[in-house]
This record gives structure tokens, C-alpha cells and sequence, in this order.
């Protein structure tokens, strides 16, 4: 257990070679992960976390962009819609990484209501599918995405 910055956030690591419990009692599909709870309830799970600035993404924190030119913004609502076996998904969500946008991600193989409503709002089965602020983007549009969220 390790205290984070503002000594209200609390880090704790388990070994999935230990508690294997964890892996269908959370969802974990890939490690390492990151499970965020907020008063005993999960609340996300960021996948493939190597970089510090990686754990930031799921803390509810106001996010705050900084442009190439300093100007800072408040990252709109970000949610990926997501399967464990999708090479896209890992792309657009590495690229949210690497840009430091935080987001919340579904995994829609494990939550039918999930797929339900991402195939109502879309009218597309496949995945990956990104809401910012309510527009749909299907599959990895960089352009697009980068364009929603004020990436240069």
C-alpha cells in the first residue's frame, strides 16, 4: 500500500498469480491493470498501465489539458466502448494515454445493457466505439477524435 499525492488516494497491488479471485470478480482480462473504486464500488479499470501518468486516468479529478501553445481546457467526457480481443481498442486507448486524456472504458463483451445502448446510439456493432460528450466516433478516427478533444 502506497498514499498518492494528496494523501486521500490509496494504492494497493495484488499479484494475480496470488489472488486469482480477482480476475472474474472485477473483469480483469489483461494485466497490468489499474481498478479504480470509489466507496467500495468499482468505477473503472484502465488496462495496460506501465507510465505513472497512465494510473492518472481513472481518478475523477477534473482533467485539464494543456495545449502545445499552454492554453488549458477541461477535458470533456470521454467513454470507450471496448472488447478484450481488439487490436483498435488498444490503439485508441493507448492514443488517449499517450495525450493524457482520461476516459472511462466498457467492456461490451461483458456488460450486454452496455452493447445494447452503444448499438441503439450507433447503429454499429463493432468496436471500438468512443463517446465524447455524446458524439459517437466508430473505430480508431485520429482525426476526428483529435479534433473533439482539442489534440494538436
Amino acid at each position: 500500500m502506497a498514499e498518492g499525492e494528496d494523501n486521500n488516494t490509496i494504492f494497493y497491488a495484488a499479484d494475480v498469480a496470488q489472488v486469482r479471485d480477482i480476475h472474474p470478480e472485477y473483469g480483469v482480462t489483461s494485466v497490468p491493470s489499474a481498478l479504480h473504486f470509489e466507496k467500495g464500488v468499482l468505477r473503472n479499470i484502465v488496462k495496460g498501465c506501465h507510465q505513472p501518468e497512465q494510473f492518472n486516468a481513472i481518478f475523477d479529478k477534473p482533467a485539464v489539458l494543456v495545449s502545445a501553445n499552454g492554453e488549458k481546457k477541461v477535458q470533456k467526457n470521454v467513454t470507450v466502448y471496448t472488447t478484450p480481443t481488439c487490436t483498435w481498442c488498444n490503439v485508441v486507448k493507448r492514443h488517449f494515454q499517450e495525450h493524457g486524456v482520461r476516459y472511462r472504458e466498457v467492456d461490451v463483451s461483458r456488460d450486454q445493457k452496455a452493447a445494447e445502448e452503444m448499438v441503439r446510439r450507433s447503429g454499429q456493432q463493432g468496436v471500438p466505439q468512443t463517446d465524447i460528450n455524446g458524439e459517437i466516433i466508430v473505430g480508431f478516427d485520429k482525426t476526428r477524435i483529435n479534433s473533439l478533444l482539442g489534440i494538436n
